[in-house]
């Protein structure tokens, strides 16, 4: 398997890890902070290993095409909260963010939220 199929590469501005809707730069920026492999399966949960893996791989022989790519993708975020700062928050955005706090508290309450310490036993016999 060559490295680049483990991405979708949908635009310039949009790298996926295939099989998951996941930009590469949420788990590279992660990597770049100096988390490791196995933090970031835990940030990331539903990602193998492998593709954890080649996720880095892939930063590290194309550092200076991903650089610009990470750059990019930064001034854009940047660019989305000034307009949010400017114009506030849509009705689109406020929807989205409730489905994604409702997801979240699901999650949670399941124990499946990645990186959430586990609550200590009420019990004290346990």
């Amino acid at each position: 398997m060559e490295l680049r199929d483990y991405f979708d590469f949908n635009s310039e501005i949009d790298i996926r890890i295939k099989g998951h809707r996941i930009a590469i730069q949420h788990v590279l920026n992660k990597y770049r902070e100096g988390k490791g492999v196995e933090e970031l399966h835990r940030r990331f949960p539903t990602l193998s290993m492998e593709k954890i893996y080649a996720t880095i791989l892939y930063y590290l022989t194309n550092k200076s095409e991903v650089e610009v790519y990470l750059e990019r993708e930064r001034l854009m975020d940047e660019e989305a909260g000034k307009l949010i700062e400017a114009y506030g928050r849509t009705p689109t955005l406020i929807n989205w963010e409730e489905r994604l706090e409702a997801a979240r508290q699901k999650l949670i309450a399941e124990g499946k939220y990645p990186m959430m310490p586990q609550p200590a036993s009420e019990d004290p016999a346990v």
